[in-house]
């Protein structure tokens, strides 16, 4: 279950039971607070709006680098682990989007080691990190200047365990790689490890013109990931993670 699918069906229900009143009595009010929650739902011009807070605080151009950069950290975001008719693991999107930008930047500043951060769905599947040196390997980066962290299960352990790698290394400044909407909590996860951070986001939401306009399950999408990092944030700093 995702952090909207609740909302989705309690605005839902809201919109259903206002309309049964309508039909006894003259107070519109709970449907229309109904139909108006799921039209904001999906609306890709108010996903764009609550996804400011997140992204807004980095510019949007590539990456570039910064003096003092030691290595470039990447953290996972999901790998399917293998199934009968595909018996080989599976990036999605953002962590095969993450390991292209990670070997992009790794040309422009490089030679750098890359650690990839991300350990196991399960106890018999591969570690999330093996998957994304297969990646990064493709995509031009030396098998021997990718290092793995395959223990980690959450944002806080991808900073937890790899600054413990970079930290034998001797490493602290370091170019971090995550989408832009993940990026503040990520960088302070890994700030909070003492390594210095050189934010280099994969991915910002952009405006996308008449498109925002029309309602779509993308902006369903990107409001579920705005309210994880959202209350993920809140979250950490009540644990004392960042």
């Amino acid at each position: 279950m995702t952090y909207i699918e609740p909302l989705l069906l309690v605005l839902g229900l809201a919109a259903l039971i206002g309309l049964a009143r309508v039909w006894r009595c003259n107070r519109k009010w709970l449907l229309v607070a109904g139909i108006a929650g799921l039209i904001l739902c999906t609306w890709p011009a108010v996903e764009w709006l609550l996804s400011r807070p997140l992204e807004a605080r980095y510019p949007v151009r590539p990456f570039r680098a910064t003096l003092g950069l030691q290595a470039i950290v990447l953290f996972a975001s999901a790998v399917s682990p293998p199934i009968f008719e595909r018996p080989y693991p599976q990036a999605d999107y953002e962590t095969a989007e993450r390991c292209a930008y990670a070997a992009w930047v790794y040309k422009q500043i490089g030679p750098l080691p890359v650690l990839a951060c991300g350990g196991r769905a399960t106890s018999t599947s591969p570690a999330f990190a093996v998957t994304m040196r297969e990646l990064l390997r493709q995509a031009g980066v030396p098998e021997d200047m990718i290092w793995t962290e395959e223990e980690s299960a959450s944002t806080y352990q991808n900073a937890r365990f790899g600054a413990q790698i970079l930290r034998s290394h001797r490493i602290d400044r370091v170019a971090l790689v995550v989408d832009a909407r993940s990026m503040p909590r990520a960088a302070a996860a890994l700030e909070k490890e003492g390594i210095r951070v050189a934010p280099a986001p994969s991915r910002f939401r952009q405006w996308e013109g008449f498109r925002e306009l029309l309602p779509g399950w993308q902006a369903i999408r990107g409001n579920e990931v705005t309210l994880h990092e959202t209350l993920a944030l809140l979250w950490y700093r009540l644990r004392g993670w960042i």
